[in-house]
């Protein structure tokens, strides 16, 4: 998996939560997309796919799920063959219980693919195509370098060069000082652009998440 690397991966979650923690103000409906919980990146969209990536000392667990390719037939650590069992203990206990699903009247793991490692290189049972077709593909903006990854958001999300520049500054902070708690400044909440009760509390909510934190 040449082009799924850890450090990478967990930088482009990073970029990606702050960028929705500034634009979810603006697009309140969007608040589900991305979310922590502890060590936990969670991610959706509106077609079908979600996913979960776990961080936890220096691994990677992640899965997916793409509801268009789903096969209930297959048991979600299937998908985890060959893994070694710290690994397959970390799908069990934090990756695998979000993406639960009720199958046949049983609350089981559906899952469509999953990949794992460490900074020495991440593994799957699926070729780098499958994993991208069985949902991985939704963190193709986690996976670019930085520079594009932070043109696709502003594209994405249309921000302008205030938010833009916001994202940047947190960005950076937070790469330096991961477990450091950040507070936003007054002009720094005013970049955000807040206009919106319902968008203002999402938007601390999702900052909360990395340990940031807005106050009015």
């Amino acid at each position: 998996m040449s082009d799924w690397k850890y450090k990478q991966l967990w930088e482009g979650c990073i970029l990606a939560s702050i960028a929705h923690a500034i634009m979810v103000e603006q697009f309140p409906f969007l608040s589900n997309e991305h979310s922590w919980d502890d060590i936990n990146y969670n991610v959706q969209d509106s077609n079908g796919i979600r996913g979960t990536v776990t961080f936890v000392e220096n691994k990677l667990v992640a899965a997916f799920r793409n509801d268009n390719r789903i096969s209930s037939d297959i048991e979600a650590l299937k998908y985890f063959q060959g893994a070694p069992k710290d690994i397959i203990k970390i799908a069990k206990e934090e990756t695998l219980q979000y993406l639960l699903e009720e199958v046949n009247g049983t609350v089981v793991p559906l899952i469509t693919t999953a990949i794992w490692g460490d900074e020495t290189g991440l593994l799957s049972i699926n070729t780098s195509e499958e994993l991208y077709e069985n949902g991985g593909g939704i963190l193709k903006r986690q996976l670019m370098d930085t520079n594009s990854a932070i043109q696709s958001w502003k594209e994405y999300y249309e921000m302008n060069e205030e938010q833009v520049n916001l994202l940047e500054n947190l960005y950076q902070r937070k790469l330096l000082n991961p477990d450091k708690i950040i507070y936003l400044s007054d002009s720094e909440i005013r970049m955000i652009g807040i206009d919106d009760e319902e968008g203002l509390f999402e938007s601390k909510e999702s900052f909360n998440e990395l340990n940031i934190v807005l106050e009015i």
